[in-house]
């Protein structure tokens, strides 16, 4: 069985290699790539920062070109969506690290209920030195979930920008010899971002045309609704929001 990996690339090898080893044909085409626009001098001092929050794995490469975390920071807890994100983190050198259920809603809404020690108030600055908040490491473009559910608990949130998602350009030629040839019988969509981006190469041209028997995995229900109608009858949700429930529903499909 033919399956197309659309994460970005180093997450995507990883798939890759596991889908291999269960026995399927995987085919890659990172529909993003990432880098870095901030350092950790961006950062409030640490005597400022109450925790962190990360919903992906690649905002704890902030952390790596100063060559591990600064003494304060090591100990703040560090409060992440799932197992790939914590595993980030641990390498990162945190030590107190809080695993969510698998959403980033889901994440803040719990934050928001079991963190009585943020005090109310906006972001740290220079005057306030009794102010602690936590800091969102977020990336570009995202959901504002976070940032939705934070307001509306009337809590303080600083949000650092300290990555770019970069669309990556591929040539028709390419998606038809490399990515079509044959169709993929399945696509693994991981986000919303990367349905949104599919369906702007594939939807309604020549090229979505070949997928008429392609069926779809989400990893949530919010990612299969960014699809097409026609795509969503062939579109299967993964049960849980994490990888191996993901591949559990692969695996069902026989």
């Amino acid at each position: 069985m033919r399956v197309l990996v659309t994460r970005p690339e180093q997450a995507g090898l990883r798939t890759a290699r596991r889908l291999t080893d269960l026995g399927y044909d995987p085919v890659r085409m990172p529909l993003f790539d990432s880098f870095i626009v901030a350092t950790p001098e961006d950062l409030p001092p640490a005597e400022n920062i109450a925790g962190f929050i990360a919903t992906s794995a690649r905002a704890l490469a902030l952390f790596e070109p100063a060559g591990g975390l600064a003494p304060g920071l090591r100990d703040l807890p560090v409060h992440v969506v799932g197992p790939a994100t914590a595993d980030a983190a641990r390498k990162a050198g945190f030590g107190d690290i809080r695993v969510g259920k698998g959403t980033a809603q889901a994440l803040a809404e719990a934050i928001t209920s079991h963190q009585p020690n943020i005090q109310a108030g906006s972001q740290p600055t220079e005057s306030d030195t009794n102010v602690r908040v936590l800091v969102y490491l977020a990336g570009m473009p995202r959901t504002t979930a976070i940032e939705d559910v934070f307001a509306r608990a009337g809590r303080p949130l600083m949000v650092l920008e300290c990555y770019q998602m970069r669309e990556i350009s591929y040539t028709t030629d390419f998606i038809i010899s490399g990515i079509l040839s044959p169709a993929p019988d399945l696509v693994l969509l991981y986000s919303a971002n990367a349905a949104r981006r599919f369906c702007r190469l594939f939807d309604g041209n020549e090229l979505g045309e070949r997928l008429e028997s392609t069926r779809f995995i989400c990893l949530s229900q919010t990612i299969a609704t960014e699809l097409p109608d026609l795509w969503q009858r062939r579109t299967i949700t993964a049960e849980r929001p994490n990888e191996d429930s993901l591949l559990a529903s692969l695996a069902a499909l026989g």
